[in-house]
C-alpha cells in the first residue's frame, strides 16, 4: 500500500502563494523589528546621553547601547540555562535593561550631594573675590579655578555661556536647572538680586555660606542618628530573598511551586509589594527635612 499516493497533491500556485505570504510576513516582521530597534536606540541615546552629558560623563552612547544589550542577552541566556525558567530570564533581562537609568540616577544624586557640600566654600570664595574689588565675572572665574569638581565644571559651563552672549539671568536659570537643589536656587537668587539692586552681595553670600554650613552639619548629625533605621530597612528588604534562596538550596522541590505555578507568582508579587511598602515607610520615617 503506497501511503504517499493517498496524500492530496497541492498545486504549485498554492505553494507559491503560501511561500510568498510567508516571505512577506517575515519581511514585515523584520521591518517592524528594525524600525522599533532604531527608535529604541534613538530614545536610549537621547535619554541616557543627555543625562550623562549633564553629569559630565562623556561616553560613547552607541557603544554603551551595544554593551548593555549584549550583557542583557548573555545574562538572560545564562539565567535560563541555570534555572530552566523563562520567567527568571525575563526578570534578568528587565533588570539589566533598567540598569543604566538606575546607575545614572545614582551618579547624579551623588554628584548633587558633592556639589551641596562644596557650596559653603564656593560662596566664601565668591564673597572673598567681591570684597577684593573684583566684579561678578572675575569672582566666578576665581572660584571656578580654586574649587574642585563638580562645582568647577558647573561654574565653567556658566562662564562659557556668558562668554557666548547668554544673559546672566538665563545662565543662572540653566545653572539652577542642572543642579535642582535649594542651595543653588538661593545662590542664583542672591546673584540676581545683587546685580539688579547693587547691594552688598559679599555679605549676603557670606551669610548664605554660614547658613548652608550649619544646615549640612545638622543633616550629618541626623544621618548618623538615623543610620540604624536605614540599615533595618535594607535588612528587612533583603531577608525574604535570602531566606528563599536558602530554602531553595535545601528543599528545591517544595520551593519550585513559587515559580512553576500561578499561585506562587501571586505570592511572590504580594511579598514584593509588601516589602516595598515597608521599606518606603521606614525610609519615610527616618527621612527628616532640615
Amino acid at each position: 500500500m503506497n501511503i504517499g499516493s493517498e496524500l492530496p497533491s497541492v498545486p504549485w500556485p498554492v505553494l507559491a502563494a503560501a511561500f510568498a505570504a510567508a516571505a512577506a510576513l517575515l519581511g514585515l516582521v523584520f521591518a517592524l523589528a528594525q524600525r522599533f530597534g532604531r527608535r529604541h536606540r534613538e530614545r536610549f541615546e537621547q535619554a541616557v546621553g543627555g543625562r550623562m552629558r549633564e553629569a559630565f560623563l562623556f561616553v560613547d552612547t552607541a557603544r554603551l547601547f551595544v554593551l548593555q544589550h549584549a550583557l542583557a542577552a548573555a545574562a538572560s541566556a545564562l539565567a535560563w540555562l541555570l534555572s530552566g525558567s523563562w520567567l527568571a530570564a525575563l526578570a534578568v533581562a528587565l533588570g539589566l535593561g533598567a540598569l543604566p537609568a538606575v546607575l545614572l540616577r545614582r551618579v547624579r544624586s551623588r554628584r548633587r550631594e558633592a556639589f551641596r557640600r562644596q557650596m559653603p566654600d564656593l560662596l566664601m570664595l565668591m564673597a572673598g573675590g567681591l570684597r577684593a574689588g573684583s566684579g561678578l565675572g572675575p569672582a566666578l572665574a576665581l572660584a571656578a579655578s580654586e574649587i574642585g569638581p563638580p562645582a568647577r565644571q558647573e561654574l565653567g559651563l556658566l562662564l562659557r555661556e556668558q562668554r557666548l552672549g547668554v544673559p546672566l539671568d538665563d545662565a543662572l536659570g540653566a545653572f539652577a536647572r542642572r543642579m535642582p537643589i535649594e542651595e543653588t536656587q538661593l545662590f542664583a537668587s542672591a546673584l540676581r538680586i545683587g546685580t539688579e539692586s547693587g547691594g552688598g552681595m559679599a555679605g549676603t553670600l557670606e551669610s548664605l555660606a554660614d547658613a548652608t554650613r550649619r544646615k549640612l552639619a545638622i543633616e550629618g548629625k541626623i544621618r548618623a542618628l538615623t543610620a540604624q533605621g536605614r540599615l533595618q530597612a535594607w535588612v528587612m528588604g533583603a531577608l525574604p530573598g535570602v531566606l528563599a534562596l536558602l530554602l531553595w538550596l535545601v528543599e528545591p522541590a517544595a520551593m519550585s511551586a513559587l515559580i512553576d505555578t500561578w499561585q506562587g507568582w501571586i505570592v511572590c508579587a504580594g511579598v514584593a509589594i509588601l516589602q516595598g511598602i515597608g521599606i518606603a515607610m521606614i525610609r519615610r520615617i527616618v527621612e527628616i527635612d532640615v
